[in-house]
């Protein structure tokens, strides 16, 4: 059980015949009391830190706490997000690999039809001469026949004659 200064103050000890001097008694009480009074301040000064202490603490320890939610939150959320953006370039790739082969299948085709389509068209030029020929020696035997038939090769043979020679 604890005493304050004040109660020390207060205390008055009984007199008896043969004892101390009074005013020595309370002289060293009141010294007792201001010592212990100080001790008194200070213990209520350091109550008072320790409250204010422990209450940053708290307020400390709350704030770690949520600091450290907080933390695994993003974290997690990190993660996740790291996940799906994996997830997303895998499939943005994956789609341009298949988009890429179906271009280049596209291409091969093309390219098929084309070849294709120069040797048909190589076919049909030498066709076409090959009948060209055949008609322009047609026409000319034709023509030629036709003008011994008629006797006008001569007449032409000395027309282009006259006409180089002028």
């Amino acid at each position: 059980m604890s005493i304050s200064p004040a109660e020390i103050r207060h205390v008055r000890l009984r007199r008896r015949l043969v004892g101390v001097k009074k005013r020595d008694v309370e002289r060293e009480l009141d010294r007792i009391a201001e010592s212990f009074g100080e001790v008194w301040r200070q213990r209520q000064d350091l109550e008072e830190r320790n409250h204010e202490i422990a209450t940053q603490l708290a307020r400390h320890q709350e704030s770690e706490a949520m600091l450290r939610k907080t933390l695994i939150t993003a974290e997690r959320s990190a993660d996740v997000m790291r996940a799906d953006a994996r997830r997303e370039s895998e499939r943005i790739v994956r789609e341009a690999e298949q988009r890429a082969r179906e271009i280049v299948g596209e291409a091969h085709h093309e390219r098929e039809r084309v070849r294709i389509e120069i040797i048909r068209l190589t076919e049909q030029e030498r066709s076409f001469r090959a009948r060209f020929r055949a008609m322009i020696g047609a026409t000319s035997s034709v023509i030629e026949s036709y003008e011994e038939d008629t006797g006008e090769a001569d007449a032409l043979v000395e027309s282009d004659q006259t006409t180089h020679a002028e």
